[in-house]
């Protein structure tokens, strides 16, 4: 366990927020683009949800590195668990 000072905790706390409130902001903008027919509305739904992919992987990531690196190995190694599994079902595993 490496520990933790409170301004690190802090500062993963504060990425985290940060990276979930503009997940949640691609995530309106997808489901506003639901029920898209427009070319442009589509590519637009298309990113948004890549894009939201991507965050929901650095969230995952960012959220396995604090815990762990507050001694929370178990709770770590099992976001890391979900990380690997949505891997792994993006790629068509």
């Amino acid at each position: 366990m490496r520990g933790m000072t409170d301004e690190e905790i802090v500062r993963h706390v504060r990425t985290l927020a940060e990276l979930e409130r503009r997940r949640a902001a691609l995530a309106a903008r997808v489901e506003r683009l639901r029920e898209a027919t427009a070319p442009g509305d589509l590519a637009e739904r298309d990113r948004a949800g890549t894009e939201m992919a991507v965050l929901t992987d650095v969230i995952l990531l960012e959220s396995a590195t604090a815990l762990d690196h507050l001694g929370l190995t178990t709770a770590a190694l099992a976001v890391q668990h979900v990380r690997d599994g949505q891997g792994a079902a993006r790629d068509g595993a």
